[in-house]
């Protein structure tokens, strides 16, 4: 998770207010409760960062997990929306992957299938701390997978 740590010494930086870290035993709790698993990036990443109160400069927000267990009380077929961007103008989606990491798919509420944005919480972390905008406003629906 050394790109969710380059995103927290910026987010320090522009003073966002991150919440405290949660315990392994709370976040499988709160993804059981939902009917979902959490794969070990999500669990690292929950133990490293709790959430974010409010979005950052480029208006994207962690959410925390009572959050998630708020605003996943739909079916979660499409995986499990975990944050937002523009106060949830979209939200991005964890969808497992066979090997204990979860893949993030922009998910824009217009009917259309989820699109992917990176492969892992790793990857997205890195992307987000290269280029904001490259996973926040355009990633390429011609390019990546659909789900």
């Amino acid at each position: 998770m050394r790109n969710l740590y380059k995103m927290i010494e910026r987010w320090k930086s522009e003073g966002v207010v991150l919440l405290p870290p949660e315990t392994e035993q709370v976040t499988r709790s709160t993804f059981s409760k939902i009917g979902a698993v959490a794969t070990s990036d999500v669990v690292s990443m929950y133990a490293i960062l709790g959430g974010m109160q409010e979005m950052d400069k480029e208006c994207w927000r962690l959410w925390s997990l009572a959050d998630i267990q708020v605003d996943n009380t739909k079916s979660i077929a499409t995986g499990v929306l975990f944050s937002d961007y523009l106060i949830e103008c979209w939200s991005y989606r964890l969808v497992p992957n066979d090997n204990d990491t979860s893949s993030v798919f922009a998910d824009y509420f217009n009917d259309d299938k989820c699109i992917r944005v990176a492969n892992s919480l790793e990857e997205f972390f890195g992307l987000y701390a290269e280029n904001p905008y490259s996973v926040l406003e355009d990633p390429h629906p011609g390019q990546n997978a659909k789900y």
